[in-house]
């Protein structure tokens, strides 16, 4: 039984990062499937696991199989192999699209087998991820059959990657440091606010990691820059902390899990798109808060989302300082919202469900 997963790093780690972890909870749950894993990436790959060798073309990182995806005329030769063995089904995520390569296999080749497209989207809390959600899509071949499959925040979607380490909702280490994991954008406001809690501060490396030390280091030292970390490393400093602001899928995801108050910093997008997202999420999360306790969430999530202009660093400032002197009171909802998480089953499990409902293969 095969699955081949193709990924390409858009936004440095976040999408990798998703993809690594669904292969290797796949792998550990299902140890007869043969995982490939078709990356276009390798040095982002590296940061977040460094066994990942950026030279080769192909590698066995713990037992799932690794691809470059530029390396075409090796590709092509392998996954042709048995009447392309390999590509039994595909998982397609994040709308990557698909190599030159694997066109040509899947529309010029002329298999014999039918291959089956899933396609895993970005996750959302927009409503489209349900109506969406396991709904088939035409491709130039009969022999070529596509379905979505999205993950999401409800129980009529394919739910959240819940990996073994995330099955349990831990304590929050009420006394544990500040996450500080953003995109650039003036981040005066909250230094301050965050430096008069007096909290440390662990600031991620990324995009957002000089906007943010810049200012904070002018008010105060207590900060500690991270090294890259490997993904299981960064899930305990993740579960470690008192309170995180973070972006991308992957740690939005981890923090949506962990039970702690986070403030999520959405992908800045065009006609500030953001806001849309950053609003589906924030009427998932409305109702597991009292109305007073939700404003306060609410008003620092748009204050972190709202372009630079719409924003001043007094306005930030305090409602940043009502969300981290209100944290450890905040606590119940997001717990609230992590146990009914839980309870629409992990992204995995429904994928493997759904395939052997519509006997793509057998498991």
């Amino acid at each position: 039984m095969n699955i081949s997963v193709l990924c390409k790093v858009v936004d440095n780690f976040g999408d990798i990062g998703v993809v690594w972890r669904m292969c290797r909870q796949l792998f550990l749950d299902y140890p007869d499937l043969k995982l490939h894993l078709i990356v276009d990436d390798l040095s982002s790959f590296n940061k977040i696991w460094p066994k990942v060798d950026v030279n080769k073309d192909f590698q066995a990182v713990d037992g799932i199989d690794v691809y470059r995806w530029e390396a075409a005329d090796f590709c092509s030769k392998k996954f042709l192999e048995k009447d392309g063995e390999k590509l039994e089904i595909i998982l397609e995520t994040f709308q990557c699209g698909r190599p030159d390569w694997l066109e040509d296999i899947l529309f010029q080749k002329k298999l014999k087998r039918t291959v089956h497209i899933i396609m895993i989207d970005y996750l959302t809390a927009e409503k489209y991820a349900e109506d969406f959600h396991c709904l088939q899509s035409l491709t130039r071949s009969a022999k070529v059959q596509k379905v979505n499959f999205m993950p999401g925040f409800t129980a009529k979607t394919g739910g959240l990657i819940i990996d073994r380490e995330w099955k349990k909702l831990e304590e929050v280490n009420i006394k544990g440091p500040a996450l500080v994991f953003t995109y650039e954008k003036n981040w005066a406001g909250l230094c301050r606010a965050i430096k008069k809690h007096n909290l440390k501060v662990k600031l991620a490396q990324g995009r957002g990691m000089d906007s943010f030390y810049s200012e904070y280091i002018k008010i105060s030292d207590n900060i500690e820059k991270l090294p890259f970390l490997k993904q299981d490393e960064w899930d305990k400093v993740l579960k470690g902390s008192s309170v995180l602001f973070i972006r991308g899928e992957e740690s939005l995801s981890r923090a949506c899990l962990s039970g702690i108050p986070f403030v999520w910093h959405a992908y800045p997008q065009s006609d500030e798109y953001q806001l849309v997202k950053v609003n589906a999420l924030l009427e998932r999360i409305k109702n597991y808060f009292k109305p007073e306790d939700f404003l306060i969430v609410k008003n620092i999530w748009t204050d972190f989302n709202l372009p630079l202009e719409q924003i001043s660093e007094e306005k930030m400032e305090k409602d940043a300082d009502s969300f981290l002197d209100k944290r450890e009171k905040l606590i119940y909802g997001f717990r609230a919202f992590a146990e009914d998480l839980r309870k629409n089953g992990d992204l995995c499990s429904n994928l493997m469900t759904f395939i052997q409902k519509f006997n793509i293969m057998d498991i």
